[in-house]
C-alpha cells in the first residue's frame, strides 16, 4: 500500500521514473515459494489496493492539480482496481459448468460482423502478450505458470481482499494481519516448495475446480 501511494504522490508532484533493467540484478530479496504463503502475500497486496481505491487518495479523483500524466494515472488506476476483476473472473470460471449442468447455453448468439470484431480483439491481445514476452525476456513456461497463478489468486486472494476492504473501510472491521513467511538461504533453496499449508483462501478455487469437474461429468453423460 505505502509503496503505491508514495510513488503516486511523487509522480503527482512532478517526479519522473525510468525503467532500469541491468544484466546483473541490482537487488535481491526473499519471497514465499509455496502456494499458501504466496496467496497470503497476494491478499495483503490486493487489500492495500482496495484501501487506496476507497480512500481520498484514489488516483481516479486525486491529484488533478499536479503533474501526473494521463498514462501514469491510468497505470495507477489499474494497480488499485485489479482485485475487483475477481468477480467477473469467478463468473467466467463458473458459467461454463452451469451451462453443462443445465444443458442451456446462456450466452446469446452474435452476428458474423460482431464475431470478426471479437476475433480481431482476441488476436490483438494475444499479439500484445507475445510482444511483452519478447521484450521482458520471460519464457513461455514462466508466463504459463503466471497465468495459472493469476486464476488461482484471482478466485481467492483478490476476492477476499474486496470483501475485507469493504468491511475495513465502510464498517470499520479490521482483519488480522498475517506476516508472510519467506524462504531463506539457511532453509535451502526449495525447502518449503512442496510444503502444503491449508488456508481458507483455497476454498473458492477448490470449489470452482469441483464444480467444473462435476460439469464435465454431467456434460459427458448428457451427450
Amino acid at each position: 500500500t505505502e509503496d503505491i501511494l508514495t510513488g503516486f504522490k511523487m509522480h503527482a508532484r512532478g517526479w519522473i521514473s525510468i525503467y532500469c533493467m541491468p544484466p546483473r540484478p541490482a537487488f535481491k530479496g526473499s519471497a514465499p515459494i509455496n502456494l499458501s504463503d504466496r496467496l497470503n502475500q497476494v491478499l495483503r497486496w490486493a487489500l492495500g489496493s482496495i484501501e487506496i481505491l476507497l480512500s481520498r487518495h484514489c488516483p481516479i479523483w486525486y491529484g488533478y492539480n499536479g503533474r501526473l500524466r494521463l498514462l501514469e494515472r491510468v497505470a495507477y488506476i489499474n494497480t488499485i482496481v485489479y482485485p475487483i476483476t475477481s468477480i467477473p473472473l469467478i463468473a467466467y470460471c463458473m458459467l461454463p459448468a452451469f451451462c453443462l449442468l443445465t444443458g442451456k447455453f446462456i450466452i446469446p448468439e452474435i452476428s458474423n460482423f460482431a464475431s470478426m470484431w471479437f476475433i480481431l480483439l482476441f488476436i490483438s491481445i494475444f499479439a500484445t502478450g507475445i510482444l511483452e514476452l519478447r521484450w521482458s525476456g520471460v519464457s513461455i513456461e514462466d508466463w504459463w505458470r503466471n497465468e495459472q497463478f493469476w486464476v488461482i489468486g484471482g478466485t481467492s486472494a483478490h476476492l477476499f481482499a474486496v470483501f475485507q476492504g469493504l468491511l475495513k473501510v465502510l464498517a470499520g472491521i479490521d482483519t488480522n494481519f498475517t506476516v508472510t513467511s519467506k524462504a531463506s538461504d539457511e532453509d535451502g533453496d526449495f525447502a518449503e516448495l512442496y510444503v502444503f499449508k491449508w488456508t481458507s483462501l483455497l476454498i473458492p478455487p477448490t470449489t470452482v475446480l469441483i464444480v467444473n469437474l462435476v460439469g464435465i461429468v454431467a456434460g459427458v453423460s448428457f451427450a
